[in-house]
């Protein structure tokens, strides 16, 4: 073809002095074994310019098959010197666009063009587009992994042609098995990080789930514990208040008795959603501490808030409508401390215990305070 010089094959004597290729690709895949997989990269562009050495391609590139086969990628490419290159032109191509390639690399795993011009009519749409890259030679081989096709490595040369030969095509098959061992392990790696991951979440959801109050989705008394202790333990080294409000549904008992634990479930999902609402500041924590108690945790209280907030509890408890003839109440307790070295959890608990207590014995439907000057 005019303007387009011919490439003659390699002679024999040629071949000969490029027998190293393999130990080369070799060396290539062992560092690739011994390298992390973000260096990968690195090492496929390192193989790809082996491949076009000495003059004799003037691209190199790698290209994956999305799962369903619908799309195809340029995902690593080589350009010898002067020669443009089209990666990120060559993105998501739908494979229908290329069907002759697509069908041929997919049913014989190569793809053999000496001469572009001499492609028929069937080649359609992929011959234009080869003609628009100046693309006189091309070729081909499939990347299989567990018997699947997952992509191809190819090379061409622009406004040159020349006659592939069997050394060739063994150079590109020795890459894409190299290649392809590095998805393999690629894969293999993300399969771990996903099952890894997956175990993590799972185990995230189980430890939720063992600090969860199962009737109504507080945290229970396990996390309860835990939260408390880590609060105490941050108050204690920062010297700053805590403090507990506790939460007693009055008559309860008689609540099961006369009305059914149906209701009396229902009393006590109604307690848990209003103490939610009022208690949701940052490292706040409510829980159901007992049968019919609650516990609110509040690291750096203002005590004048929580007095506040506990009254509007108090309050929109008493205006509960669960049944007609039903009256819903709480006795609350709350104690504020700046707990000082080797102050205990369960110290905390009887402090704030005893304000409740005394809640119930002053008449109940009420907030008592454990001795604390509120300001």
């Amino acid at each position: 073809m005019p303007g387009m010089p011919w490439e003659p094959s390699l002679p024999t004597s040629k071949l000969g002095d490029d027998a190293d290729f393999g130990l080369l690709i070799s060396a290539i895949s062992t560092k690739l074994i011994n390298s992390p997989l973000a260096q990968s990269h690195h090492h496929i562009e390192e193989a790809l310019a082996l491949l076009g050495r000495g003059d004799r391609k003037d691209r190199c590139y790698v290209f994956r098959f999305s799962d369903d086969y619908h799309t195809m990628s340029n995902t690593y490419e080589w350009t010898n010197e002067g020669i443009q290159g089209h990666q990120h032109e060559l993105q998501n191509i739908p494979t229908r666009r290329m069907a002759y390639f697509y069908e041929t690399i997919r049913d014989q795993g190569l793809f053999v063009v000496n001469n572009v011009h001499e492609l028929g009519s069937e080649a359609g749409e992929f011959r234009s587009e080869l003609v628009r890259e100046q693309i006189g030679s091309m070729m081909a081989v499939g990347m299989y992994l567990e018997q699947r096709l997952v992509g191809f490595v190819g090379c061409d040369l622009v406004n040159r042609y020349t006659e592939w030969t069997d050394w060739d095509i063994r150079q590109l098959r020795l890459v894409a098995d190299m290649i392809v061992n590095t998805i393999a392990r690629h894969e293999a790696e993300q399969r771990l990080r996903l099952t890894e991951q997956k175990l993590l979440e799972a185990n995230a959801k189980l430890a939720q789930l063992a600090r969860e109050d199962g009737l109504t989705g507080l945290v229970n008394r396990r996390g309860l514990d835990e939260a408390l202790d880590f609060e105490l333990r941050r108050a204690i080294r920062g010297q700053q208040q805590l403090a507990l409000l506790m939460v007693d549904v009055d008559f309860f008992k008689g609540i099961n008795d006369h009305y059914g634990h149906v209701y009396g479930d229902e009393v006590l999902t109604a307690v848990a959603a209003i103490l939610q609402t009022h208690f949701k500041r940052s490292g706040e924590v409510v829980a159901r501490f007992g049968g019919d108690e609650f516990l609110v945790v509040c690291p750096q209280a203002i005590p004048s808030e929580l007095v506040e907030q506990a009254e509007k509890v108090r309050l929109q408890v008493q205006q509960l409508k669960l049944h007609d003839t039903l009256s819903v109440s709480v006795s609350m307790g709350l104690y504020v401390t700046i707990p000082a070295p080797g102050t205990t959890r369960d110290s905390l608990l009887r402090q704030v215990d005893a304000a409740a207590y005394q809640a119930k014995q002053n008449g109940r439907n009420r907030l008592e305070i454990a001795p604390l000057h509120i300001k």
